[in-house]
C-alpha cells in the first residue's frame, strides 16, 4: 500500500505538470502496479483498454503502461510508466528519454537527419545528441549508423515470429563500448509501420529490451 501511495503522489505531481494528462497517466501507472503484483500468478490480468510494453532488464520482466502521448515537433512521443516509477519515452521506437532505476539515465535525446524506417535499404548515417545523468552531461553528440540485418537468433522477442519483422542494427560510429541497438519493425499494408521490439543500452553496463505487448484478445502473428 505504501508503494501505491508513493507512486500516486509522484504521478499526481506529474499530472500538475501535464494538465489534462493526469488522469490517464495515473490510471495507467496504477493498473501496471496491479499487473506487477500479479506476476507471481500464471497469468497477469492486463487491462484491454490500455497499451503495454514488456521490458526485460537483467532477466527480469517488467510491464509498463502507456500514460499518454506527447505531441512534439519531431512527432508523437509515447510516455510509458512502470509500477516502480520508471519512465520510458519513445519516438517511433527510439528512446528519447529513459529513467529505469539505474545509474544511467537519458534525460533527453534529439536526432538530426534521422531516416524513415522504410528508407533504410543499406547503411544510413545520422546524428544523435543526448543529455545524460549522473554527472548531468549535456549535448553529447554522436555520429550514428543504422543498417538492415539478417534475422537474429538471440533476441528476447516473445509470441511474435522474428521472421515476420524487418530487423535493423544501430551503432555509434567509433564506439565499441556497448552492444549495438537493434530494432524489429512490422511494415503494414498502405505504408504504415510499427516498431514491435527493440534493444538499447543506456551505458556499457546497462542494457534492456522492450516489446509492444499484445492486449487481451489481440492475436500475435
Amino acid at each position: 500500500m505504501f508503494r501505491i501511495a508513493a507512486l500516486s503522489g509522484i504521478l499526481l505531481l506529474l499530472g500538475g505538470l501535464y494538465g489534462c494528462t493526469a488522469e490517464p497517466t495515473l490510471k495507467a501507472a496504477m493498473d501496471v502496479y496491479r499487473v506487477t503484483v500479479q506476476q507471481g500468478q500464471s497469468t497477469a490480468k492486463l487491462n484491454p483498454n490500455l497499451k503495454y510494453l514488456r521490458v526485460m532488464v537483467d532477466g527480469r520482466e517488467i510491464f509498463m503502461a502507456l500514460g499518454y502521448v506527447d505531441g512534439t515537433t519531431d512527432g508523437p512521443v509515447q510516455v510509458w510508466y512502470s509500477a516502480s516509477g520508471d519512465v520510458l519515452r519513445l519516438l517511433d521506437g527510439r528512446v528519447v528519454g529513459a529513467t529505469l532505476k539505474t545509474d544511467a539515465s537519458w534525460l533527453d535525446v534529439t536526432f538530426s537527419h534521422l531516416p524513415r524506417w522504410k528508407a533504410i535499404a543499406g547503411p544510413v548515417a545520422f546524428e544523435r545528441s543526448r543529455d545524460v545523468s549522473p554527472g548531468y552531461r549535456y549535448g553529447i553528440r554522436e555520429k550514428m549508423l543504422i543498417r538492415p540485418v539478417a534475422i537474429p537468433d538471440d533476441t528476447l522477442l516473445k509470441r511474435v515470429p522474428p521472421s515476420s519483422l524487418v530487423w535493423f542494427e544501430e551503432v555509434v560510429q567509433g564506439d565499441t563500448s556497448a552492444p549495438p541497438a537493434r530494432y524489429a519493425v512490422e511494415f503494414e499494408p498502405g505504408g504504415m509501420h510499427q516498431v514491435v521490439y527493440a534493444e538499447q543500452c543506456l551505458s556499457a553496463e546497462f542494457c534492456f529490451s522492450w516489446q509492444d505487448w499484445p492486449s487481451p484478445g489481440k492475436v500475435a502473428h
